[in-house]
């Protein structure tokens, strides 16, 4: 199992939120995107992983909006939040898992339309586990704070 660098990717998106996906709309306040349209930007550490701040900004307080797409065996080491998250699966196959293990057989997979309420402090990993990209919408309320764990915690 591939395991990611969460904080790193974390601090990516939040760092890149000045010019997130609102800013490019127009000046009335609605915000739309095409599925085929949502500008995902390559992360820095890991190439292959596209993310977007869709609204708000994750390290200001707020409610803010991400996506990600997960490229195929990416994985992200347990860890928790500082603040609630809500995930809903919008593509492929995404693997949760609870705990500390941060191995593919122990999460459960879950499919496109699915949703997880991450609560604030809840150790737990997740990623793809399959030969499939993963596209998940993150909703959380900021500033929000991500912290890996090691196994022995």
């Amino acid at each position: 199992m591939k395991l990611g660098i969460w904080l790193p990717l974390f601090s990516l998106v939040a760092a890149s939120s000045g010019t997130t996906a609102q800013n490019d709309q127009s000046t009335s306040g609605f915000v739309h995107f095409r599925a085929a349209d949502v500008p995902y930007k390559a992360d820095r550490e890991i190439p292959e992983l596209g993310y977007v701040v869709l609204s708000g900004n994750p390290d200001e307080a707020g409610v803010y909006v991400i996506r990600l797409k997960i490229p195929p065996g990416q994985t992200f080491a347990p860890h928790y939040h500082d603040q609630d998250r809500y995930i809903t699966v919008i593509s492929g196959v995404w693997a949760f898992g609870k705990g500390h293990s941060g191995k593919c057989e122990d999460t459960i997979p879950l499919a496109a339309g699915a949703y997880v309420m991450h609560p604030k402090g809840g150790v737990h990993f997740d990623g793809s586990c399959s030969e499939g990209f993963v596209e998940v919408q993150i909703i959380g309320q900021g500033p929000v704070k991500t912290t890996r764990v090691d196994k022995a915690d």
